[in-house]
């Protein structure tokens, strides 16, 4: 390598080197974080097609809790009108 044109692609090769480390290992980090996200990604799938399945009976359920839910309602409108009527001495 002589001469200033030498010199030149030389030193350019060695800046192009020192750079190219950096971005390799910053590379290779978020290759890392990507691979780890798409396993947990993954795995929240999986639970969640399994999680589906488990909601078939949920109508159901949320009929049952609204009947319960007037049935409470009116006991409870029973019990203040008998409250009140105790207090006012009626």
């Amino acid at each position: 390598m002589g001469g200033p044109g030498g010199l030149f692609a030389a030193g350019l090769l060695v800046l192009l080197l020192v750079a190219a480390i950096p971005y390799l290992v910053s590379l290779q980090r978020v290759m890392s974080a990507i691979n780890s996200i798409r396993g947990h990604v993954d795995g929240i799938l999986e639970n969640g097609v399994i999680l589906t399945g488990e909601l078939d009976g949920v109508p159901e359920l949320l009929e049952i809790t609204d009947s319960v839910v007037k049935e409470v309602a009116v006991g409870a409108t029973r019990y203040a009108n008998a409250v009140d009527r105790v207090v006012r001495g009626g």
